[in-house]
């Protein structure tokens, strides 16, 4: 009898415990929920980091801005002897009508940490060999491009906002408008107010009342900023990749667009497409792509902005066309408060 208990004992199955499939959908929603919740949190985190990294690339550029201004005296120009402007280079010069395509950023490699870069750069070379192709005046090439192929074509932390797309090196060997080999793109531009690089110093020099701090061939230190340094626009972002791939930004090799970020006043109609992150008026943009000269980010709500004191601060995509303009301008008399960006 004790046996035969023992034996019906042993054969009862084992009480075994788990999850019914009711339990584990319920398990796998509240993870995917959880999931769906910590995601935008991560991309937020990262998203500032990346803003971070771009707003110490622009106190480094700050820093070497200053840094030039001590040893020389003034602000570097954005472009020297560019190929893009309508009028004639250094009409009384050497050299009428040379091209160089020199860039600012260029010239501001010894202050950024780059000193073997700016050694290997040739000053007496072009950066590219990119001239107007409806402008006869600026067409004398100094030397060939080749020379500084290297160094335009080196990516430079500095000069890189993590949060846009890196594009590859460029190399646009027809001859004309675009010629460029090896050239980086990049994502600050100098600002220039109303004056892009059409313009040059020799023979159009700016009205005082509405130029910005950079001009090409043209030089100014900061006595020379009647609004006040903190009150002035110096550089601020744009995109790798615009409406057309001819042009945009680059920070070495200097062709047209390369480093002049543009802004327009109100009164003038193509106004908005110059706002930050402002879209290209033009019925082919199905992508809704900026123009080379607008400056902008992928930052969400705006963009950093560098001011000739250094200090770096964020511009939102909302800011009133006026006071975006105000900014652009070193003697233009406005008075902007602080809570205005």
């Amino acid at each position: 009898m004790t046996s035969s208990r023992i034996r019906r004992s042993a054969r009862r199955p084992a009480c075994q415990g788990g999850f019914t499939l009711i339990e584990l959908l319920v398990v796998i929603a509240i993870i995917a929920v959880l999931i769906a919740l910590l995601l935008p949190a991560v991309q937020a985190a990262r998203e500032a980091a990346r803003r971070s990294q771009c707003v110490n690339n622009m106190k480094q550029i700050g820093i070497a801005m200053h840094n030039y201004h001590d040893v020389q005296g003034a602000f570097p120009p954005p472009r020297l002897y560019t190929g893009s402007c309508t009028t004639i280079n250094a009409p009384n010069g050497p050299v009428p009508g040379q091209v160089l395509n020199t860039t600012g950023f260029t010239m501001m490699l010894g202050q950024i940490e780059q000193m073997s870069l700016y050694n290997a750069y040739n000053f007496s070379q072009p950066s590219s060999e990119s001239v107007n192709a409806n402008n006869s005046v600026n067409n004398v090439l100094v030397g060939s491009a080749y020379a500084n192929t290297t160094v335009v074509g080196t990516m430079i932390g500095s000069f890189q906002c993590p949060s846009d797309e890196q594009m590859p090196v460029d190399n646009v060997s027809t001859a004309g408008s675009g010629w460029r080999m090896n050239a980086r793109r990049s994502n600050y531009k100098f600002c220039v107010s109303q004056y892009s690089d059409s313009y040059c110093a020799a023979s159009a020099a700016p009205n005082p009342g509405i130029r910005g701090l950079f001009y090409s061939d043209l030089s100014v230190g900061l006595s020379g900023i009647k609004d006040g340094s903190s009150n002035t626009a110096a550089v601020g972002e744009s995109f790798q990749r615009t409406y057309s791939a001819n042009w945009g930004t680059w920070w070495g090799a200097g062709i047209h667009t390369a480093v002049h970020g543009l802004v327009l006043p109100p009164t003038s109609t193509s106004y908005p497409q110059y706002l930050p992150n402002g879209k290209y008026n033009n019925a082919a943009n199905t992508q809704k792509l900026p123009y080379a000269w607008t400056m902008g980010s992928k930052h969400p709500g705006g963009m950093n902005m560098l001011f000739g004191d250094g200090s770096v601060r964020f511009i939102k995509d909302t800011i009133n066309p006026a006071t975006w303009y105000a900014i652009q301008t070193i003697a233009g008399g406005e008075v902007i408060s602080s809570d205005a960006y």
